[in-house]
Parts: structure tokens; sequence; C-alpha cells
């Protein structure tokens, strides 16, 4: 909404109540000056910046996230009471993903099981924490843990592709959270490496972990005959 000086000053309460909504722009002499926009007291909390997670190390609630993220038409995921905020990734991270959901959607076509790609929240509401994150590929067996268009279910399996900025917590913070969860398998395609690792969990204990390199063939372990060669993606 675009507004003049004059009638921001003449009718401030009209305004106070719109800006609820969305930011107004001041004008004076037809040119902008000034944005009016709806304070949050979580604003400091979260922050722009040039990597793929940009946070301050600022711990908040899961009442307080959900109210911050509401709020936004931002993407964001809530690890451990952090809030990190993701920006659109690299080519190279998206080349990846184009070349995995491709295989994959082949695989599941007359599966019950099927694969969706970020963003899309899951709710793990079994961590102690109540994380909220956006892998990049999950398959989705228990489609019966929709509820209100949300996802609050366990993935069968996460793909995760690195980026600089996002390896700790796609190699520490994430396996951990897959872990404790019941995440059957998890797999991370490494741009740094140009590798993939795989994780298989069972009862909150790892079962198996295998490094495939570029020259290798990913082949699930829960998923019998879902394979994909690393030199199409590598």
């Amino acid at each position: 909404m675009v507004v003049n000086s004059t009638d921001i000053k003449t009718n401030f309460g009209k305004y106070l109540d719109l800006v609820q909504k969305e930011d107004i722009v001041i004008t004076r002499n037809k040119k902008p000056v000034a944005i009016l926009t709806k304070y949050s007291k979580y604003r400091d909390i979260i922050k722009d910046g040039s990597g793929d997670y940009i946070y301050d190390n600022s711990e908040i609630t899961y009442d307080e996230f959900i109210e911050v993220y509401k709020n936004t038409d931002g993407r964001f995921e809530y690890l451990d009471g952090v809030v990190y905020q993701l920006i659109p990734p690299s080519h190279t991270h998206q080349h990846i993903i184009s070349c995995i959901i491709g295989e994959f959607h082949t695989y599941f076509k007359d599966k019950k099981c099927k694969p969706y790609v970020g963003p899309y929240d899951i709710y793990f509401n079994n961590s102690p924490t109540k994380d909220i994150v956006q892998p990049d590929i999950f398959v989705m067996c228990d489609h019966e843990n929709i509820r209100s268009d949300r996802y609050f279910g366990i993935p069968d399996l996460i793909v995760e592709v690195t980026s600089p900025s996002t390896r700790n917590n796609d190699l520490v913070k994430k396996l951990n959270l897959y872990l404790q969860s019941g995440i059957k398998e998890y797999v991370i395609f490494d741009t740094k490496n140009k590798n993939v690792v795989q994780w298989n969990f069972n009862n909150k204990q790892v079962q198996k972990c295998n490094t495939i390199d570029k020259t290798g063939v990913y082949r699930s372990n829960i998923f019998d005959g879902l394979e994909i060669s690393l030199s199409m993606i590598f």
C-alpha cells in the first residue's frame, strides 16, 4: 500500500490497523521516503545474510517459532530450539535434486509410498524440541499423518544435498534428529566430496553406514530396486 505523508498524519490510527496486514510505503512529493511495517518482537532473532543458513544462535520455544513462522513468507527450519533461515540454493544443488527426484518419481510411480521435494515442512512432534525441517527430498508412506494439510509423520527415507554452509546441520544436527525420530534411511549427497553417505537406522541405532564414491551406485536398503548411478549426479 502506498500513502502520502499528509494522509498518514491525519489518519495515523487507521494505518496502524492496516499495517497489521501489509507494509505501507509513505511518500512525500510522490517519492517514497519511509515504510511503516508491523512490529514483531522476534524480528531480531532472524537475520538476512549470504549463507544457506542464517541464524544468530538465539533459542526460542516451539510456540514462539510457530508465531514467527505464520507471520512470514520466508523459509525456515527449527532445530534444537534454534531458528534457521534458508535462502535459495545454488544451481548445482538444484541440478542434483532434479536428477534424484526424476529417478524417485519413476520408481514410486505405482506404489503407495511417494517422494516429495522441498520446500515441504515435516513436523517432528515426537522430538523433545518438536523440530520442524524442510528436507531436500523425502519418501512418505504414512499418509494418514497429514493433518490440516500439514505432515506430522515420519518419512521412511530422507535425502539431503549438502551446501557449504549446510554441511554441519546435514551431517550432525539432522543426522541425530533423523536417527532419534525413527527414519529408516538417510542419504546425504555430498557436493564437496562428490560422494554419497548412506545411513540406515533401526530402533534409534545405526544399522549400517556406507560411503559411495562418484563412480558407484546408490542402492536403497529399504526399497528394493531403487538405485541411482552417481555418474549422472556428479
